[in-house]
């Protein structure tokens, strides 16, 4: 399999965490790419330039995030990083911190372009929905196990972007 990745993507770097947590790095070529390049290797395996890009053994392209957590995880089935169907509140979680990243980046991008093409009022918003989702990890934080799990991991992507 190979893992194509920037190292700056959050995105990239949740499938790039799973991959470690769940023991598989020997199993996985990371792929460092570029992706505003229009000769970028990755443009051979996904027309739409995006990372994480993985490449399996068996010739599939699969490029959402949560798409390969779920398939890295059959790998090693003995560790559940990914909330299945019988567990609600970890399917709660997974969803609020998919929310939570999703605007981290809009905040983010928004933030890097120049000052008179900001928009306040998305960036306003985006502060005000990332306060808020860390108001409600604090307020359930005595209900989050130690097991690493992708809601976890994806968090952790989350709060580590942008520096």
């Amino acid at each position: 399999m190979k893992l194509f990745y920037t190292p700056n993507s959050p995105y990239a770097r949740i499938a790039r965490v799973t991959a470690l947590e769940l023991g598989l790095c020997d199993r996985i070529a990371m792929q460092k790419v570029t992706v505003r390049d229009p000769n970028s290797e990755l443009l051979n395996y996904n027309p739409t330039g995006k990372v994480p890009t993985l490449a399996t053994d068996d010739g599939f392209i699969l490029s959402d995030t949560r798409i390969i957590c779920v398939y890295l995880n059959q790998f090693n089935p003995e560790i559940k990083l990914v909330a299945d169907i019988s567990d609600g509140f970890l399917q709660q979680l997974e969803g609020i911190v998919s929310g939570f990243i999703d605007g981290i980046a809009v905040w983010v991008r928004e933030l890097r372009r120049s000052p008179s093409e900001q928009s306040p009022g998305i960036i306003e918003l985006e502060r005000s929905r990332a306060l808020r989702i860390l108001d409600y990890f604090e307020k359930i934080s005595d209900q989050l196990d130690q097991t690493p799990k992708l809601a976890h991991i994806t968090l952790a992507s989350a709060l580590g972007f942008g520096n």
